[in-house]
């Protein structure tokens, strides 16, 4: 299965590009696409992971098309 990751703010740091594909076998899930970036420290404590507009967690079961966004939370005031 193919799923397109986007990483914005400090996860753009874990790939050579913020946009790209990866074919995944599947029962893939989110969680191990963290893993596999090696996403640690504070940026794993603030990481939201949203997929259609909704947040995911780590046990989501990743589906072929899926676009998983890794973000941190933004703020103001």
């Amino acid at each position: 299965m193919n799923v397109k990751i986007k990483l914005f703010q400090d996860y753009k740091q874990y790939h050579d590009t913020p946009e790209y594909e990866l074919e995944l076998p599947a029962g893939t899930t989110a969680g191990e696409i963290v893993r596999q970036l090696g996403i640690k420290g504070p940026e794993l404590a603030y990481l939201i992971l949203i997929l259609k507009g909704k947040r995911v967690y780590d046990e989501y079961v990743l589906q072929d098309g899926d676009e998983l966004v890794f973000a941190a939370p933004i703020g103001g005031g």
